[in-house]
């Protein structure tokens, strides 16, 4: 992997192990922004920064990102140039218009501090998680959320004003991308339950239960729905309900796990949540996706953490950053690689 002028990382060359990496380095000195480039590659975003110019090396002008990885048992390779007038995507010898082109060409899961955020957090973040999980398995997916977006753009402009002028067809062109999309939602929250219930057995020493259910604001008839509810809208001048204001409901038992559990209750399942999502994508497109661990030893209480390390072979290439030093209570069956990140610079 090749880094320009990207975060602290001014140029480097990373080759990884097909295996487990494992990233250390004090607080401060890269090891998350190499998991960011490695994100970035696999979906066209950042996990924590909502602006490409953020992540440019300060005083510079541009960042660049090549990953060069085998697929199919053929090489291939990832580009990433951005400034803040050009970005060039290139996947092998395809140049592509937007970084959205770049999901499902690399396949990853990536679990972070931050995700606290998905049984903590509000449901535009529960919704986030679904929507990049379910894009990289299924490009058409993308396509009905784009639609969907733009029709309830043109309908909330309609609604402002006060006008039913046109209106009906931005709701039917929104109607048949919510479809697909709540279908989408409902079938990947349903496939993630069996495996999300599995890791949190292991996890909890089989005493916490864990629950997933979709909670949809309209389940059928939408376009029907929004014409209902027109007059009341062109007051607020916004649309309410539809596949832009649903939710995940995580509970532990039969109680919510944002009101009702602990911490380490969260950051478990939070990590099932995680690696369902890796064994769903492994087995939808057939080859294992990444795995990224952001401040690894952070997520989880010792004697959970313990449980974790016991399964961390079967992830297949997996990338753990951590301020502390690798310790022997990780299996493996070759010995892992170790990277030392001092002020962007990689040894």
């Amino acid at each position: 992997m090749v880094l320009r002028n990207f975060r602290n990382y001014r140029s480097a060359e990373v080759s990884f192990s097909p295996g487990i990496n494992w990233i250390q380095g004090n607080n401060g000195q890269g090891k998350t922004n190499l998991l960011e480039a490695i994100y970035l590659l696999s979906t066209g975003r950042s996990f924590r920064a909502s602006a490409l110019s953020d992540l440019i090396l300060w005083g510079e002008s541009f960042f660049y990102l090549e990953g060069i990885f085998e697929k199919d048992g053929v090489e291939q390779s990832l580009k990433v140039y951005y400034d803040p007038q050009t970005r060039k995507i290139q996947y092998n010898q395809t140049v592509f218009p937007t970084l959205t082109s770049l999901l499902g060409i690399l396949p990853s899961v990536l679990l972070s501090p931050d995700d606290l955020c998905l049984v903590s957090g509000t449901p535009s973040e529960r919704r986030r998680f679904i929507d990049m999980h379910i894009a990289q398995m299924d490009a058409l997916y993308i396509h009905h959320l784009g639609r969907y977006f733009k029709g309830m753009k043109q309908r909330n402009v309609l609604l402002k004003a006060k006008s039913d002028t046109s209106i009906a067809s931005w709701e039917q062109m929104m109607a048949h991308s919510a479809d697909y999309l709540v279908k989408k939602r409902e079938w990947a929250i349903q496939a993630l339950q069996g495996p999300a219930t599995e890791w949190m057995q292991r996890l909890s020493n089989a005493k916490d239960q864990m629950h997933l259910d979709y909670e949809s604001s309209l389940s059928s008839q939408f376009a029907e729905s929004w014409q209902r509810h027109r007059a009341k809208e062109m007051i607020i001048g916004s649309t309410l309900q539809g596949p832009h204001r649903d939710d995940l409901s995580i509970c532990l038992g039969e109680k919510k796990a944002k009101i009702f559990s602990s911490e380490g209750q969260k950051r478990s399942c939070i990590c099932s949540l995680r690696f369902a999502q890796w064994e769903l994508m492994k087995e939808s497109i057939g080859s294992p996706p990444l795995l990224g661990i952001d401040d690894f030893g952070i997520q989880l209480d010792q004697e959970r953490q313990g449980q974790l390390k016991q399964f961390l072979t079967s992830f297949h290439q997996v990338f753990l950053s951590s301020p502390l030093p690798l310790t022997d209570s990780i299996p493996h069956s070759c010995p892992p690689a170790i990277f030392h990140i001092i002020n962007g610079v990689v040894s």
